[in-house]
């Protein structure tokens, strides 16, 4: 005879797998440090590019404004406000990133928790009606 509460809650957890899947495997594959790590790097590298494509664009600007020649000074402002765009630019990408990660893991793991918690109340189902299967036997 089937147990309706033990379909219910396996039907219950398949539906919460299926759905958090991709939440879940992020704990089971990484840890915090690592994953946050990942995340930072690719989000400094994602900064880097994204700069370099601003600098090409100012530099063709200043080209394009200044027909006979780029003076020596604008050349000097230009490099001082890239460097310094540049710098806080990574920064605030950088620290935003890893920021949306460590929210991602912890949403993650908590994920992870309920379903582990699940797997317990299914545990305890089965160790009840085996109980109960040899009391009546």
């Amino acid at each position: 005879m089937i147990d309706t509460r033990r379909a219910h809650q396996m039907t219950k957890m398949a539906m919460f797998e299926r759905e958090e899947s991709d939440n879940i495997r992020i704990v089971k594959n990484h840890s915090r440090k690592g994953y946050l790590a990942l995340w930072t790097m690719i989000y400094s590298v994602a900064a880097v590019l994204v700069y370099l494509l601003y600098t090409f664009i100012g530099i063709a600007i200043m080209i394009a404004v200044y027909e006979k020649g780029v003076p020596s000074i604008a050349w000097i402002i230009f490099a001082v406000v890239y460097t310094s765009g540049f710098v806080f630019h990574t920064y605030y990408l950088v620290k935003s990133g890893r920021k949306k990660a460590a929210k991602r893991y912890d949403e993650s793991n908590e994920k992870n928790e309920q379903i582990l918690e699940q797997y317990k109340i299914l545990d305890d189902l089965y160790k009840t009606s085996e109980t109960s299967r040899k009391i009546y036997e």
